[in-house]
């Protein structure tokens, strides 16, 4: 198995180019390089490999979790339900799944009642 080689920050180069880098440090980066900053926004604007972002499928527990905090109202009892203390992670999570099912993502299953 292959390890992979740390840089002088202590991240391995996968762990660098996942992270957001600055702009302007990466401007005077590419200055001091002698490589064109404006050539590089041009290259950088025109790129279009990556496709567009689709977001996470919820799970059955956070569409769950959800739906009711949709009936009570009660952020705190969301937050537990999705076993996270972080209202950013409830926020982007009651968005995600709204989201989905917003675009048909969750179909109600109704079953005859045995009369």
């Amino acid at each position: 198995m292959a390890v992979s080689k740390r840089t002088a920050s202590g991240k391995t180069p996968e762990e660098f180019w996942s992270k957001v880098l600055a702009a302007p440090k990466v401007k005077r980066v590419l200055e001091k390089r002698g490589f064109s900053p404006e050539a590089f926004q041009r290259d950088y604007e025109a790129d279009t490999s990556r496709g567009p972002r689709v977001p996470k499928r919820p799970s059955r527990t956070q569409i769950d979790a959800v739906e009711a905090f949709q009936q009570s109202g009660d952020f705190e009892a969301l937050k537990r339900a999705l076993s996270t203390g972080s209202s950013a992670v409830a926020n982007s999570t009651l968005r995600r799944v709204v989201q989905f099912k917003a675009l048909g993502g969750v179909k109600t299953v109704r079953r005859r009642s045995a009369t």
